[in-house]
């Protein structure tokens, strides 16, 4: 090699120098990593085993195919028995990585693997004697193929435990042969029959899922650098440093004090690679190649305790002299100070915690419909992504010049970056930001956009503030080619930041002066909460204040016309409610009706007169309908009320008679803009109006017809228990401090409702129409049921059948059941059976009447729910 071309002169060999690091020291950690390795495993399991049983004549058959063509062959190349090879792999592996924890004093990770090993085997012989009971049993008819699995090979799943918990494939040369010795006695017992190749890589799985959980439940060392290896990776980004200060608040309370007696060599060194080098350069005769290799590679850092040092101190006051804010993507967070006296950020990136981000990726894309981020998949890949976003956002000139270097290792990346003396938007009091100020940070949001870059997660914790204006920083989290959805994200985000800081009349009338009127069209429906970063989301506890905001837009632009929010997520609790509520509706539809009997009864009813009641039943919705718009003051459309309507006839299969549409309505009407207090009273009021409705229909028809039915009297007891009910009642508001425990409880309720009925007062043609309403629901009930009566060919006089079928369906639905199944059905039974209508008439009545008005309407109420749902109604 040419010496005016070695390598290893540019090299910047620096003095020996200590180190003060402040830093939290390692601890036994649960890692995420295990937790989703486990449910692999135990995942493939299940695969492997659904594999053969349901492709089993495949599997027997490849195996079979192989093992005739190959056993000549193994019987002539192997000389020693299979048997034999399995004996020293499965006695003498398992030796050798307990005797490597032992003098490594891996003492806990030698507890793991003894765990592990011992869970393994209790569960290897466990799932073995449940398939041969399950086998003697015949269960179920697929149960024959599990006898490949009657004879796991309790080693292997050992084997494959203590190597999971001895450590990584790539990180150990001892793992790594294991794992390929372990493979090869696997092959060549299936070559040779001996072992069925389902059977033997379930075996492995169950070992290797059996591992990582007991790893994750005990716990194991992060795999990252700390310490001298921390201090050298610092030194090989290009930094001399004298103070390294861990910045993270969430470990202030733990951190401790070292002093680094720092060897290593200045700049990006591969010290691995140095050392492959030196082995190489050491058979030449180039003695200046063997020196300086050797010299490099030989200067090892020290570490030792620092006494007098109060560790908690000073990352307190690191923390308040260089205000900032820690990306999600950044494991760590260090201020260092070098030789010169510059301080400097430092991001370290670990390998143990990138499976979060990358699950959190995974949840993000799996959940919405809009993928405004994206994590990287690899270390290496997370930090050259950081790297990149900061070097293009420093080329658009809207970053400052803060990249300084950057140096990898195998489980841990630092990023250097240079401190600014601005102070975070959250500590800014708002008053102090001018209008050109915030002019400014609109146009750098459309410069960087206007570049192809995206931000994502803007935050008051990302953006500075200083006399130059507002400042975005912490793109590391961005993209660079991104849609115009993804950046309409970024302008609502910082719309909802900006709101939070300086009042959202402000903001609002910065956003209008600086953004294009139809891109403020388009970021309107993204104002919502589940787009915002969890720092805006602490400024705006609940939705409603991004309702606010949208109000305020609405008025500052009238022109926009409706702002409400599109639907970016796949699913959530609303979308998981709605499909639980058809599952379990069509459950209790199933359990709950009697299908001869309902059979029997549609064969001998009049088709006519069930034409009659089912649409008489259907013009309940109608009243319904129009009983909400008329007692709501803000605009409800008719139609969608109706269709709200409709719905709510399914969600009643799930919950009490008359509380499910009520919670409908109050969703219905919060998506409205109607204030909860206000839908609470509106809903209430509904509730009463109908039943005064019933009491005033009941007393005009007793009017009008002059007679009371053929009903009798009740019966003493039931007289008896009217009495006391009143009189426990009547109890409970003389005994003082009860009456006033009372009325503290429902006076907020009271006030709520009060003002509604104070301006349905100053409406009466409000008051009038929704009395129509529940008139028009009252009359189509008693229709419904008065028609299901009449196609078994009988009738009752009407106030006979209005009261019989108000006071029947009252007390049914007294009953806290799902939609009143079954008591409401009992109460309209004996309601016409104490008319005098026959029972068996009575019973097909009821059954028929609910057919109509409850069983019937489930296809109906679901198509009207996903259509709610999907055009945002509720």
């Amino acid at each position: 090699m040419n010496s005016q071309t070695h390598p290893l002169t540019d090299v910047k060999k620096a003095p020996a120098r200590d180190v003060l690091v402040v830093d939290a020291p390692q601890r036994w950690i649960r890692q995420p990593a295990d937790l989703v390795g486990a449910f692999v495993a135990f995942v493939s399991v299940a695969g492997v085993v659904f594999l053969a049983l349901y492709a089993r004549l495949t599997v027997l058959g490849v195996t079979s195919d192989v093992r005739a063509a190959t056993s000549s062959f193994v019987e002539q190349i192997l000389f020693i028995p299979i048997n034999t090879v399995q004996g020293l792999v499965s006695f003498f592996l398992p030796i050798t990585l307990i005797l490597d924890m032992l003098i490594r004093r891996r003492w806990r990770a030698l507890a793991t693997a003894v765990a592990a090993s011992a869970s393994t085997v209790v569960l290897v012989q466990s799932s073995r004697f449940f398939i041969e009971y399950a086998m003697r049993q015949e269960w179920i008819s697929t149960v024959s193929p599990l006898k490949m699995f009657t004879e796991p090979i309790p080693y292997l799943a050992v084997i494959s435990a203590l190597l999971i918990v001895a450590g990584t494939y790539r990180g150990s040369r001892l793992v790594r042969w294991g794992w390929i010795l372990t493979i090869i006695v696997i092959v060549l017992a299936a070559l040779q029959g001996m072992n069925t190749p389902p059977n033997a890589v379930a075996t492995i799985l169950l070992g290797i899922g059996v591992a990582f959980c007991t790893r994750f439940i005990i716990g194991t060392l992060p795999r990252r650098l700390t310490g001298t290896h921390l201090v050298d990776l610092i030194r090989r980004s290009g930094i001399d440093p004298v103070d390294v200060i861990r910045y993270d608040a969430d470990v202030a309370d733990s951190v401790s004090a070292w002093t680094v007696q720092a060897r290593s060599p200045i700049g990006y060194i591969d010290m691995s690679a140095l050392q492959r080098l030196a082995t190489m350069w050491n058979k030449s005769d180039d003695e200046r190649q063997v020196g300086d290799a050797l010299e490099i590679t030989e200067q090892i850092s020290t570490i030792s305790p620092a006494s007098g040092v109060n560790a908690a101190d000073l990352s307190a006051g690191i923390r308040s002299s260089f205000p900032a804010f820690r990306p999600e993507s950044v494991s760590r967070m260090y201020v260092v100070r070098d030789i010169h006296g510059e301080t400097f950020y430092v991001h370290v990136l670990d390998e143990d915690q990138l499976i979060v981000s990358v699950l959190a990726d995974l949840w993000r894309q799996l959940r919405f419909k809009v993928a405004y981020r994206e994590n990287s998949r690899t270390l290496h890949d997370a930090a050259q992504h950081h790297i990149l976003m900061q070097l293009a956002t420093e080329d658009a000139g809207i970053s400052e010049q803060l990249f300084v270097g950057s140096a990898h290792a195998d489980s841990s990346v630092c990023i250097v970056y240079r401190t600014s003396s601005s102070v975070l938007l959250d500590d800014v009091d708002g008053e102090i930001i001018t209008d050109e100020q915030l002019d400014a940070f609109w146009q750098t949001v459309q410069t960087a956009h206007l570049r192809g870059l995206s931000h994502g997660d803007i935050h008051a914790g990302c953006v500075r503030y200083s006399d130059a204006g507002l400042q975005i920083t912490q793109w590391q989290a961005g993209s660079i080619m991104t849609g115009e959805t993804v950046r309409l994200v970024d302008l609502a985000q910082s719309l909802a930041m900006l709101s939070g800081v300086v009042g959202i009349n402000r903001a609002v009338d910065s956003l209008s002066r600086a953004i294009p009127f139809e891109r403020i069209m388009s970021l309107a429906p993204l104002l919502q909460k589940t787009l915002m970063p969890a720092r805006t989301r602490e400024d705006f506890p609940k939705a409603k204040d991004f309702q606010t905001v949208r109000q305020v837009l609405e008025e500052r632009l009238p022109d926009m016309g409706s702002m409400e929010p599109i639907e970016v997520k796949r699913f959530s609790p609303k979308t998981i409610i709605t499909v639980s509520i058809g599952v379990i509706a069509v459950y209790l539809l199933a359990a709950s009706v009697n299908f001869e009997e309902l059979a029997a009864a549609i064969k001998s009813a009049n088709m006519m007169w069930m034409i009659l009641s089912f649409s008489a039943g259907l013009l309940t919705y109608l009243g319904a309908a129009i009983t909400l718009k008329a007692y709501t003051r803000e605009h409800v459309p008719l139609g969608q009320s109706i269709i709200i309507q409709i719905a709510a006839s399914l969600v009643t299969l799930v919950a009490p008679a008359g509380i499910g549409p009520a919670a409908l309505n109050m969703r219905f009407l919060q998506k409205k803009n109607v204030a909860t207090a206000a839908a609470v009273a509106t809903v209430t009021v509904v509730q009463v109006a109908q039943f005064v409705t019933t009491i005033l229909s009941l007393a005009v028809l007793t009017l009008i017809t002059g007679e009371l039915g053929s009903l009798s009297m009740p019966s003493e007891s039931v007289m008896i228990g009217i009495t006391v009910g009143v009189a426990a009642l009547g109890s409970i508001f003389l005994i003082k401090p009860l009456r006033r425990w009372i009325l503290r409880k429902i006076q907020p309720t009271v006030e709520q409702i009060w003002p509604r009925l104070v301006w349905l007062g100053t409406h009466p043609q409000r008051l009038l129409l929704g009395l129509l309403g529940s008139l028009i629901m009252t009359i189509a009930f008693i229709a419904c049921f008065g028609f299901a009566l009449g196609a078994f060919g009988y009738q009752l006089p009407l106030v006979t059948l209005a009261v019989t079928y108000l006071i029947s369906n009252s007390v049914g639905s007294l009953v806290p059941s799902p939609g009143g199944i079954g008591p409401v059905e009992a109460a309209l039974t004996g309601g016409l059976v104490l008319a005098g209508i026959p029972y068996s008439v009575a019973l097909s009545t009821a059954v028929l009447y609910r057919l109509f008005t409850f069983w019937g309407r489930v296809p109906l109420g679901w198509i009207a729910l996903r259509i709610a749902t999907k055009k945002n109604y509720i």
